[in-house]
Formats: C-alpha cells, structure tokens, sequence
C-alpha cells in the first residue's frame, strides 16, 4: 500500500508484447518474459530462476494451466497447484521475488506477511510462505465466512513462522482492520523496533497480480496453437469476481497487448461489482450475504480502486472516490466513465439455486465437473452467450470442486452430506481423482485456535511480533 492508505500501480506504461515473439514457449519462459517487463533492466535473470522454482519444479504438474472444453467455453483451470486454487499461481512465486529482492537491495529485516482472505488466499500464502527464510506470515480468515475444507486448510498448516487467527466478522471486516494495521503508526513503530517490515499477500500488493498476468496470454496463446483463433484475433474473458485482483491482471494484460475483447465480471448474490459496471454506482450498504461461493463474498472490492486510477489517471479523483466509500458507503462514477468502462466491461450474477443449477447441468451436457465459483462464471457466461456470439469465451476456473464437496454433491447428487462423505461421493459418481493436497485434510491435526475481534487485530499483530 502507498503512505496515502491507496494501493499502489506502475508508474511506467506497460509494456506491449509481439504475440508472435510469446509462441511456444513454455508456461515458465512466458511468465518470466512477461513479468521481467516490471522489473529493474538486468534482473531478467532472476526473474526467470524464481519463474523456474515456481512452475517448473514440480510444485505444478507439467501443463500448469490447462485450457480444456466445456460445451462451446474454454475453461482455464488454474486450480492445479498445492492448494487446489488459482492463488498459488501468485503465491507461489511471490517468496522467491520477496527473499531475492531483500538480498539484492542489502536489506536484512525479516518480512511480516499480513493477509486477509475470504478462503483461498490464506493458504496459499501460508503454503508459499511457510518456513521461508527471513519472513512470518498471519493470516486472518472470517470465522464463519470459510468453507469446512477451506478453514482445515488454513488451520492445520504447518510452520515455524506462520499464524492463522479468525475473525469474529465476514471478509471485509477482516480486510478492513488489516488495511488499518498497515497504516497504523504505533505497529510500525514496534515493527521498525524489531527490525521487522509489512508486506501483504493479498492482491492490495501489486506483486501478487503480475504472476496473473500471465495466464491470460497462456490461454490466449494455447488457443491459438490449436486453431481456435488466429493470433490477433479477439477473445472474451468471463472472471469469477470477489476483490477483482483476478480481473484486474487481465485488464493489465490486455493494456500489454492481448486482443480482448471483453471481461465479464460474474458474481454471486453479493453482487456490488455487477451493479457498479450496470450503474456507475459502488454502493456497499446492502446485506451481505453468506453464500455456497465463500471466496465471493464481498461487498468492497479493493481492486476496483486501481481500475478506476488506470483508467484515467486521475489520483485526485479516484482518492475521492474512496473517501465517499469510506464515509458513506458509496460513490458514483461520472456518466462519461461508465460510458468507457462498458466498452471493455460486462457483468452478471448468479444465485446460490442457479449456481447449482449451473453445476448439474454443465456436467450433464458436457462432463465438466466445476466447483461453486467456477459455476458462477459458466453460468454468467452462458447468459452473456446467448446471442450466438461466437467469439471464443474462456472462462477462468478458480478451484477445484473438491474444495467445496458439500455443495458439488448437492449439485449433482441431491445429498446434503458433510465435506469428507461428499468427496467420496463425488468421486465415485464422477471418478474425477481428490486432489492430493485435500485428500487427507480431514485427519490433519488442527494447529491454529485463535479468534480475534476485527478491531482488535492491530493489537494483535503489534503483541505478536516473532
């Protein structure tokens, strides 16, 4: 975050890519050239070792992102790395950038991660960061606002230097107080004291939407190669949206050269952002709903605020925009920004039935098995097809459906079963394989107890400093 409390963006324009010079390569090299054009001239190198570490060291299976069909959808599952869900595509690279760029810049205090997360982001991080040399990481996740696979996940990690706490609150309680405790003057203090310096892995930090980047122009590039479009041409992206870091990357992407056409925006029944691209008007004073797509259930969408500076460049205004939200709960968009934003932006929502409507039905007609999140996409998606457009549509896929058993079970099955009996369900009737990283998590022992009031987090934090 910027000392203004604002999120940070490049300050250069970004840097426009040859399709044709990114043919071929590999998922590694691809996201090495891609993320290299962030970064310092000369660092290409390092760059590219810790693109290596990430994706080529086993840590992802040999096809990283595969782009597989569903009906007349491409669907990018970037779901297959040690956690089941498309952060560890972030965070998995994060540490190496981290700890290599402390040792490049002579800076020898250790890095305290702080995340808020609505599921998925807190083990992904904690599975990047757990153990790694010179960094702590805490994670805060809504008590009750996880799924049962998900806080298993979380609270049975183990590490030296990790620590998951939850929150007596939903995910934007827990992102809120976060927020705060960066600018929080008496922890920088004690953290300064302890030679000690905050970092986030949530998609507030830039470097976490970088390596995002790269899996627009995969998809893209992989479509290509099988003669699904011809370089050049245009595509859709429809992008199940919570704190819009995921739609913002490709926003990025698409400002670095990659013909989209459009980025459908899906949500589910917190449906602010659908609102906001519908209505110019980011209003959060509606209920919150508690839903069977967890990791989208969000009312402030973080993100949004880069968006609306890299639109236009305006610090002033967008800062303006955030005050009002922070004060009042809401801010509307000039007519002539909503104008521009729909040339690029649609968006669409599902309810908790029609997600499990979506589930069943893509199965029955295609065979693809899709988790709750994904689901909101698909059906979003058909929605948006129903023209008969026929550009090619990719849909990203972040998680896989084994992280949500109970809900995929119910989807297909009809049986309200418990998270360990639902996957074994599920695999019977599908015969889709558990990921290995969930398949024992109902016997792990449970290593993380503690709950916090939102308020209190600063505190927290500042108490527990090692």
């Amino acid at each position: 975050m910027g000392t203004d409390g604002g999120l940070l963006v490049p300050d250069f324009p970004l840097a426009v890519q040859s399709l044709e010079s990114l043919q071929g390569l590999s998922y590694p090299h691809l996201a090495a050239k891609l993320i290299s054009t962030f970064a310092p001239v000369g660092s290409e190198g390092i760059i590219a070792d810790a693109c290596t570490r990430a994706y080529a060291s086993g840590v992802f299976p040999q096809e990283v992102v595969p782009v597989v069909p569903a009906g007349d959808i491409w669907v990018a599952e970037l779901f297959h790395g040690p956690t089941a869900a498309f952060k560890d595509i972030a965070l998995q690279f994060l540490p190496y950038l981290l700890t290599v760029s402390l040792r490049l810049c002579g800076d020898s205090r250790r890095a305290l991660i702080l995340a808020a997360t609505s599921g998925d982001t807190g083990k992904a991080a904690l599975a990047g960061f757990a153990d790694v040399e010179g960094t702590m990481i805490k994670v805060f996740y809504p008590q009750d606002g996880v799924s049962p696979v998900q806080r298993l996940q979380m609270t049975t990690q183990a590490g030296r230097n990790v620590d998951v706490v939850a929150v007596r609150g939903n995910f934007d309680d827990a992102q809120r107080a976060v927020k705060k405790a960066f600018a929080s003057p008496p922890l920088a203090q004690a953290c300064a004291e302890k030679g000690i310096f905050l970092t986030s892995a949530n998609s507030i930090n830039v470097g976490r939407l970088l390596p995002q980047i790269v899996y627009y122009f995969h998809a893209y590039l992989t479509l290509a190669a099988r003669g699904v479009l011809t370089l050049g041409d245009e595509i859709d992206f429809v992008v199940p949206s919570g704190n819009f870091g995921n739609c913002l990357a490709g926003y990025m992407a698409k400002g670095m050269g990659l013909p989209v056409r459009r980025f459908v925006v899906a949500s589910n029944c917190n449906n602010v952002l659908t609102d906001f691209f519908q209505t110019g008007c980011y209003d959060v004073r509606r209920p919150f709903h508690k839903t069977n797509a967890p990791a989208m259930d969000i009312l402030v969408s973080s993100n949004l605020e880069r968006l609306l500076y890299m639109l236009d460049g305006d610090t002033a205004q967008t800062a303006g925009f955030m005050q009002a939200l922070a004060a009042e709960g809401s801010y509307r968009i000039a007519e002539a920004q909503l104008q521009a934003i729909r040339q690029l932006f649609s968006a669409g929502w599902q309810s908790e039935q029609e997600i499990l409507d979506t589930i069943r039905r893509c199965y029955q007609t295609t065979g693809y098995l899709a988790d709750t999140h994904t689901a909101v996409a698909l059906g979003v998606a058909r929605q948006y097809r129903a023209s008969g457009d026929s550009t090619p549509t990719v849909v990203l896929s972040t998680a896989s459906p084994y992280k949500f058993p109970s809900s995929v079970c119910r989807a297909l099955l009809g049986k309200m079963l418990a998270d360990a009996e639902a996957m074994q369900a599920l695999q019977e009737a599908t015969g889709a394989p558990v990921p290995a990283c969930l398949a024992d998590i109902m016997r792990r022992p449970v290593l993380h107890t503690g709950v916090v009031d939102p308020e209190d987090i600063t505190t927290y934090i500042k108490d527990n400093l090692n």
